[in-house]
């Protein structure tokens, strides 16, 4: 596998888990960059970066996404890494109740994925569904599940793969599962700024609000960053 240039992971937890599991690899030249959750701001962020010096400096380029990401299927459970083959949106913000459209399926590079697959045993080959809002609901993260061919959902994939790819750029995702299929979840999509921020006091006051599926999360969240921290080491 030819080396990777950068890692784009979401900034907050994620992105200090990544910056850990970095700091024993002294040797270790690859730049991580915080981009913004979700993919209101995420488009113009990458855009602003694929104009850097960093960027255009390069003659070739080699870009891994990791992160985080919620189980649609019963066969992938909390901790559980997944690397994606594809991904693709959901039609409608508002109703899950709409077909999907094969033809904005994008995939990922088929050989720096197979390579990660086979790094990073045992990880699980997946297609992922990218939407707007956090999915709270189990009953939602069924149907979406029965609805579209993926096993995993996130908030900045398909965003990633459609304007890097377009940019001539091998793009991989490799995320760890940070909560199961039938757990329910606050809604954390208020707590994220225009600007892809995960906000503390609005976060911290949507879990006061729910308890019970606020301590669960963390829970789930602390044993996927766990993980998440690990294999960075490995790449």
């Amino acid at each position: 596998m030819q080396p990777l240039n950068f890692i784009l992971v979401p900034q907050g937890q994620e992105y200090q888990a990544v910056i850990r599991g970095l700091q024993p690899i002294q040797s270790s030249k690859i730049e991580v960059l915080p981009i913004p959750i979700g993919g209101k701001y995420l488009s113009v962020y990458l855009k602003e970066w694929l104009e850097s010096e960093a960027v255009k400096s390069q003659s070739f380029l080699q870009v891994l996404v990791l992160g985080l990401c919620g189980s649609l299927s019963p066969k992938l459970q909390v901790g559980d890494i997944v690397v994606y083959q594809n991904c693709l949106p959901l039609i409608s913000q508002n109703s899950i109740q709409n077909s999907p459209d094969k033809n904005s399926v994008i995939p990922c590079d088929f050989n720096l994925t197979l390579a990660l697959h086979h790094r990073l045993i045992p990880s699980y080959l997946v297609w992922g569904l990218t939407t707007e809002r956090v999915i709270i609901t189990a009953d939602e993260k069924q149907k979406l599940g029965q609805l579209y061919p993926v096993q995993v959902v996130d908030m900045e994939g398909i965003i990633l793969l459609e304007i890097l790819t377009q940019a001539g750029i091998k793009v991989a995702i490799v995320r760890v599962v940070s909560d199961d299929y039938d757990q329910n979840l606050p809604d954390l999509t208020p707590a994220i700024s225009c600007d892809g921020k995960l906000q503390t006091i609005p976060l911290l006051k949507i879990m006061l609000k729910h308890p019970f599926k606020a301590l669960k999360l963390i829970r789930s969240a602390l044993k996927s960053l766990q993980i998440l921290q690990q294999i960075t080491g490995k790449l």
